[in-house]
């Protein structure tokens, strides 16, 4: 992608959110939340990216990708005033509507387009399927890394803020809970991301954002997660006993076994 194409992109996704500014105080807070975490997932796709030396044109389209790739939450928030996809819609879904609807999306070319939707569909899905192409891999999981990595930082900064500055779109409707539950535990003690349908207390919540560690493919991701300090953060909302000593455990085997020279 050249670079005109992508201020091209840029352009119509500043005028896109534009379009569902909100009267109401709670609902534009999760507006402009969104449109800061495109900007950021940007940065954060440039510098996985250059990591992995992609050149000039792949580095545009990979930042393509990220101004596109949460365009769904806008039509989500205005329809359902929540962002989770289980009681409203999957916000890749409305985000394909929203590109396909855009008269300047097919003056891309077809390659380019064919990438673009594969990476927006799969950014959120719990996990990529066989038989995509190498591109289309590359591109899906550079966006579901960078996506993860500033959805932490949203995340913990809300935890360690939500007394002073609620956010029930955040929360997922979850209350606080006594403790951690077997399932959540179970599947991030067999190296699994936790699922969203499993999680029984804001507990829970923690858990299944220290298992996106499972899911992380490029050395920089893991690098930046460690660096900001975003695990220690997590792990020191847990509730105090052996369960979360047992996360905490098993996360640093996860580290030092797979990840070592790229935290070292």
């Amino acid at each position: 992608m050249n670079p005109d194409s992508l201020s091209f992109c840029r352009n119509w996704f500043e005028d896109y959110a534009r379009l569902h500014e909100s009267p109401d105080p709670l609902l534009q807070k999760n507006i402009d939340l969104k449109i800061r975490h495109t900007f950021r997932v940007c940065d954060d796709m440039g510098m996985i990216g250059a990591s992995l030396g992609l050149g000039e044109d792949d580095l545009s389209l990979a930042e393509a990708v990220a101004i596109f790739h949460d365009v769904g939450r806008f039509e989500q928030l205005q329809r359902f005033g929540s962002f989770d996809d289980r009681i409203s819609a999957d916000h890749a879904l409305l985000g394909l509507k929203a590109l396909n609807g855009w008269k300047g999306f097919f003056e891309l070319p077809a390659g380019e387009r064919t990438i673009i939707r594969r990476a927006v569909w799969l950014h959120n899905k719990y996990k990529i399927p066989d038989g995509l192409s190498k591109r289309e891999a590359l591109f899906s999981n550079l966006i579901r890394d960078a996506d993860k990595l500033d959805i932490l930082g949203i995340i913990i900064d809300h935890f360690e803020s939500r007394e002073d500055r609620p956010n029930a779109a955040l929360d997922f409707g979850l209350p606080e809970g006594r403790g951690l539950s077997d399932e959540a535990l179970s599947d991030f003690l067999s190296g699994r991301m936790v699922r969203i349908s499993e999680l029984q207390s804001l507990y829970d919540m923690r858990i299944m954002y220290l298992s996106w560690v499972f899911d992380i493919n490029y050395p920089a991701t893991i690098a930046a997660i460690v660096e900001r300090g975003y695990l220690e953060r997590l792990l020191s909302g847990l509730p105090e006993g052996r369960r979360a000593n047992e996360v905490k455990d098993f996360l640093d085997s996860h580290l030092q076994d797979n990840w070592v020279d790229a935290i070292s």
